[in-house]
C-alpha cells in the first residue's frame, strides 16, 4: 500500500482509514500510530509514537507491523482482560513520576530496573523475584531485605492499579518482627560522650561533635558542606538538604560542637567546601545505599575512650561503651530529651529528624511512659514489720 495523503487533513499522510493507522504528523518525521478502536461497544482512543522516523528504508512497514500488533493487544485487553505489555522500566518510570518516593525507594528501583528493566513486567514470576532476592541479600540483616521488598511490592500494586498487571503477583516475602526496645540503654551518660569526641581522631572531633548535639544520620551528615553552618556561638545553626526520608531540616548547633568546628575551620588550609574530611584530608566519598563510613574510626576512638573509663574505675560504663556504634548518637539523643528534658515521642521525632512518632517510641526511646511511672511509684511499699504488727491488731 503506497502512501496515502488523508482528505480533509491538511500535511499528514498514513496508512489504513479505519481503525488504528499509521501517520506522519505535519512538522514532523516521526510514524505515530493513531485512531479508535471499538470493541464491545467501547471505543479505545490511541496516539502512541513508533520512534520511526519517515527517511529511514523500511520505516512504513516496520510501523505497519507495530500498528497490527497494538490492535492485537487492544483485544486481547478487552476481550480476555489481559493486561496490554509493559516493560518493566517503563512501569518503573511511571511510578516515579506519579509517587514521587523518596531517596530509599528510588535505590531500590535503580537496582530493580537493572535485574528486570527489559523484561516484561507481566513475565517476571514469584521463581525469578525469590530468585534476585536470594542472591541479591545473601548476608544482609531481615529488615534491608524487607524495605527492598517493600518497594518492588509498591511498584507490582501501582502496575495491577494502572492495569499493567491483571493481579499483584506473589512470593516469599521475609517476615520481620521488630521487638519494642534493646537489651541495653543506648545512651552515654554525662560527660561519656564528650569523652568519646577526645579520643577521636583530630579529623574525626568536628564531626563525631555534631552528631552527639543533633542525633543526626551519619550519612546525611557527613558530606555537609560549609554553608550549611552558622558558627556564631549563641546563634549556632546546621542545615541539612537532603535527609533520608527527603526532607530538608535547619536545627540549633550546640555552641559545646560550634566551638569545635570553629576551630577546625580556622586552623584548615585546604580548599574544599566540604565541612568533615578523611585523614588524608579529601571529602568522604559518597557510598550509595550502603553504610559503614566511619565505623572502622569509630571503633578506635571507642576503644580508647573505653581505657579512659577503665583506668578511672568505670568497668560497668566500659564495659556498656564497648556496645556502641556509630548509631548510638541517634539513640543517645532520643534518649537524653526523654530522660533529662522529658519530650514527648513526637517532640523527639521533630527534633532528630524522624518521620515516624511510632518508630522512635518502639526502637529508640528507653523510658517509661509517664502514666506507668507515676503508678508504680505511688504503690505502697516499705512498710516496717512494726508497722505490719500494728496493722495486725487494730484489724483484730
Amino acid at each position: 500500500m503506497d502512501r496515502e495523503p488523508v482528505s480533509g487533513v491538511k500535511g499528514r499522510h498514513c496508512r489504513g482509514r479505519y481503525g488504528l493507522k499509521v501517520e506522519a504528523r505535519h512538522g514532523t518525521k516521526i510514524l505515530y500510530i493513531t485512531g479508535t478502536v471499538r470493541i464491545a461497544g467501547s471505543s479505545v482512543r490511541v496516539r502512541r509514537s513508533t520512534g520511526l522516523n519517515i527517511d529511514t528504508p523500511g520505516a512504513w512497514d516496520a510501523a505497519e507491523a507495530l500498528r497490527i500488533k497494538a490492535e492485537a493487544e487492544l483485544l486481547d485487553q478487552a476481550v480476555y482482560g489481559r493486561p496490554a505489555p509493559v516493560l518493566f522500566a517503563e512501569v518503573a518510570g511511571h511510578y516515579i513520576k506519579d509517587i514521587d518516593p523518596g531517596p530509599a525507594d528510588l535505590r531500590n528501583l535503580q537496582e530493580l530496573v537493572s535485574a528486570f528493566g527489559q523484561r516484561l513486567v507481566a513475565e517476571v514470576s514469584r521463581r525469578d523475584i525469590e530468585d534476585y532476592y536470594r542472591c541479591r541479600f545473601v548476608n544482609a540483616r531481615p529488615q534491608t531485605r524487607r524495605r527492598h521488598e517493600n518497594t518492588l511490592h509498591a511498584l507490582l500494586a501501582f502496575s495491577v492499579r494502572k492495569g499493567y498487571l491483571p493481579t499483584l503477583p506473589y512470593w516469599e516475602r521475609t517476615k520481620v518482627k521488630r521487638s519494642k526496645g534493646s537489651g541495653l540503654v543506648k545512651r552515654y551518660l554525662p560527660g561519656e560522650g564528650e569523652l568519646l569526641v577526645e579520643c577521636a581522631a583530630p579529623h574525626l572531633q568536628p564531626l563525631f561533635a555534631t552528631l552527639l548535639v543533633t542525633g543526626a544520620r551519619v550519612g546525611q551528615t557527613v558530606h555537609l558542606r560549609k554553608e550549611h553552618f552558622v558558627l556564631v556561638p549563641g546563634r549556632g545553626r546546621i542545615h541539612f538538604p537532603k535527609t533520608k526520608n527527603g526532607n530538608a531540616y535547619t536545627r540549633p548547633l550546640h555552641d559545646y560542637a560550634v566551638n569545635i568546628l570553629a576551630h577546625w575551620v580556622a586552623k584548615r588550609r585546604d580548599s574544599h567546601p566540604e565541612m568533615f574530611l578523611t585523614h588524608k584530608g579529601t571529602p568522604f566519598k559518597r557510598r550509595v545505599g550502603r553504610g559503614g563510613i566511619i565505623q572502622h574510626s569509630f571503633r578506635r576512638a571507642r576503644d580508647r575512650c573505653i581505657e579512659r573509663l577503665r583506668a578511672m574505675g568505670l568497668h560497668d560504663r566500659a564495659r556498656a561503651i564497648a556496645q556502641a556504634t556509630p548509631h548510638w548518637f541517634r539513640h543517645n539523643f532520643a534518649n537524653t530529651l526523654r530522660q533529662d528534658h522529658r519530650l514527648d515521642a513526637r517532640a523527639i521525632a521533630e527534633a532528630g529528624m524522624w518521620e515516624s512518632v511510632s518508630l522512635v517510641n518502639d526502637v529508640y526511646i528507653a523510658d517509661v511512659p509517664a502514666h506507668v511511672e507515676s503508678a508504680m511509684k505511688s504503690m505502697q511499699f516499705g512498710r516496717s514489720a512494726g508497722k505490719l504488727q500494728r496493722t495486725k491488731a487494730a484489724g483484730s
